[in-house]
């Protein structure tokens, strides 16, 4: 932290590599996805972050709670070795002395990766970052959103809430409305609220075990039934990927590499920067 001109400002790391939201775009247009087993490694290296931020303390050892709040495909960076950052903890909770909690309750970061009770009520707890995180994991894996699923939004599947829950919904509608949320997030609103176990298990049905497992605890809608901390769920994706056996940093750079090769001129287009070093032949370029 430093001062100027009697103002503070805050010196931090640039995160390396590319976004996953510009690696999902390049891989799209390469007509590529990404593997089950790069979904679960990205997701045991953000687990381990996560796990890092929300056991923070302060000097006098007392817990920070900090909740990140903003965990999307725009936050979370992969290099082209395989390293991958957390980013952007500019909306984050915290119990950082002096800190003064904001009392307004609406969507904070992307809707689409919010989870439902940030998007209902807008209280949040260290579970609500799991879930964003199972968000890009089954976006990763799938290239499909959970919550973005306006077709299936039919007034039966709205009717099947209680009165209770309906009220919930138009309140946190008429909560995204005064913050000027864009109009869609109210198909994400109605979404959070009403999506299934059977919508997740299909979403999820061609993913193999390891991945279905740990994204079918990730999404829950209530809080008590996903991973309790971020620790818990570090072990999981540690476990299925044989603590870097099966795959490791070595293979996500490889399939890193890989795309990077067939998408060619597809980089420059995107503005993503090859490997420094790392040249692409004419003959790579022009054949892609």
């Amino acid at each position: 932290m430093h001062k100027a001109e009697g103002c503070w400002y805050v010196i931090t790391d640039h995160p390396s590599g590319h976004s996953v939201s510009d690696m999902l775009t390049l891989a799209a247009e390469c007509g590529r996805r990404f593997s089950p087993l790069f979904a679960l490694y990205v997701g045991a290296k953000v687990a381990a972050a996560l796990e890092h931020a929300h056991e923070a303390r302060d000097g006098e050892g007392k817990p920070l709670n900090i909740v990140h709040r903003a965990v999307d495909v725009g936050t979370i960076f992969v290099d082209w070795k395989g390293g991958v950052q957390v980013a952007d903890f500019g909306l984050a909770l915290s119990d950082l002395p002096g800190r003064v909690s904001s009392t307004v309750r609406r969507p904070l970061g992307d809707a689409f990766y919010s989870s439902p009770e940030m998007l209902l009520t807008g209280r949040v707890d260290a579970r609500s970052d799991l879930f964003a995180l199972g968000v890009v994991m089954l976006e990763i894996a799938t290239g499909r959103n959970l919550l973005d699923a306006p077709d299936d939004l039919t007034e039966e599947v709205k009717g099947s809430l209680s009165v209770r829950q309906r009220v919930r919904v138009r309140r946190a509608i008429r909560r995204a409305r005064l913050a000027n949320s864009h109009p869609m997030v109210e198909d994400v609103i109605w979404r959070a609220a009403t999506y299934s176990q059977a919508d997740l298990d299909a979403l999820t049905e061609n993913l193999p075990q390891g991945l279905r497992v740990t994204l079918g605890r990730l999404l829950q809608a209530k809080p008590a039934d996903r991973y309790r901390s971020a620790r818990e769920l570090a072990a999981d994706p540690r476990h299925w990927l044989g603590d870097g056996e099966v795959f490791g940093q070595e293979d996500a750079e490889a399939e890193l590499l890989k795309l990077m090769k067939l998408a060619g001129e597809e980089l420059t287009e995107l503005g993503i920067r090859r490997p420094q070093g790392f040249e692409a032949s004419q003959d790579e370029i022009s054949t892609n």
